[in-house]
């Protein structure tokens, strides 16, 4: 009878830590004002600095919807979001990393003032496909939040290491913002539509501790619009992908050579459409990871071709203006 009562009273304590504990995690992440959780304590007294990301050192600037400032009478200005680096750690529970290699989840994620919803859906969204590809996830962000959040506890309050995971995993996440304009003249002039306000939020994911990224996800974004591009939205409509990848075979063979592939034989190795891609004031890059060009492993290449080779491929007003 003793034994059952201290049972019991053992699962409910149990219990009532794992809420603890997704209450703590959920609000590091999900709230503006977040009380220090268990991770909080164990990371870097830098993390949990709010910081600012924009080009030219100000704060991130997006266009409001006009529609809603001529509902409003408001006058059109400028919308200022804050970027809030968060991060959480996870270790696996009564382990000895001096006696043997413990589980360790490091998450580094991004939160914004006022909130972004639409931001923040892909984010999450993204680092649920990097960590949990085969798991189904609902439309909506808080599915694969959960999903991420979930995986945090598991590591947290397991005796072994989970097998679904890998052994070391960290997550960073970045959004870089690109200035507004074109970097030439007679293109702008071109254009009957006003430069787009984009970025691209990078998620990189690291399975070997002090290795580089082992894989990189490259989301681009149309700030003003408020939703993910495809490679197709930025093509002029008369461009296919097919004429797209052409373009991208100076820059092909350029890397297949620094990788030791006989100058001969680069033409062998086809350029399929990479899901990864994104603009800046260099050009349109595309990016492959590890073994999609070559069957060995290697870092991610990036291939890039600038907008002087693009002038008839893409729409003027994604062209982003150079930094003077």
């Amino acid at each position: 009878m003793i034994n059952a009562k201290r049972n019991q009273s053992k699962n409910i304590t149990s219990l009532w830590l794992s809420v603890v504990f997704l209450f703590s995690i959920t609000s590091l992440i999900g709230c503006d004002q977040q009380p220090k959780s268990m991770f909080e304590q164990q990371a870097d007294n830098k993390a949990a600095d709010k910081i600012v990301i924009a080009s030219d050192d100000q704060s991130v600037l997006i266009k409001p919807d006009l529609s809603k400032d001529r509902i409003s009478g408001e006058t059109n200005k400028m919308a200022a979001i804050q970027v809030n680096k968060q991060q959480a750690i996870a270790h696996q529970r009564n382990c000895d990393p001096n006696k043997k290699p413990c589980q360790y989840f490091e998450l580094n994620v991004l939160g914004f003032v006022p909130e972004q919803p639409w931001l923040s859906s892909i984010m999450w969204k993204t680092i649920a496909q990097i960590l949990a590809p085969s798991t189904p996830l609902a439309s909506q962000d808080q599915a694969a939040k959960n999903t991420i959040l979930m995986l945090l506890k598991q590591i947290e309050y397991s005796e072994q290491a989970v097998n679904t995971s890998s052994l070391y995993q960290r997550i960073d996440t970045e959004l870089v913002l690109n200035r507004v304009g074109t970097s030439n003249a007679a293109i702008e002039a071109s254009s009957k539509s006003e430069p787009m306000a984009t970025g691209y939020l990078l998620v990189r994911s690291t399975v070997k501790r002090g290795s580089s990224p082992h894989h990189l996800d490259y989301v681009m974004l149309d700030i003003q619009k408020k939703l993910q591009l495809t490679i197709e939205d930025i093509l002029l409509p008369t461009v296919s992908t097919d004429s797209l990848l052409l373009a991208f075979q100076g820059a092909k063979e350029d890397w297949l050579i620094s990788q030791g592939v006989a100058k001969d034989s680069v033409d062998d190795w086809s350029l399929p459409l990479s899901q990864q891609w994104y603009l800046d004031e260099q050009g349109l890059h595309l990016v492959y990871q590890s073994t999609e060009l070559l069957e060995v492993d290697t870092e991610a290449a990036d291939l890039l071709v600038p907008y002087s080779q693009l002038t008839a491929l893409i729409k003027p007003a994604y062209i982003v203006q150079k930094h003077s």
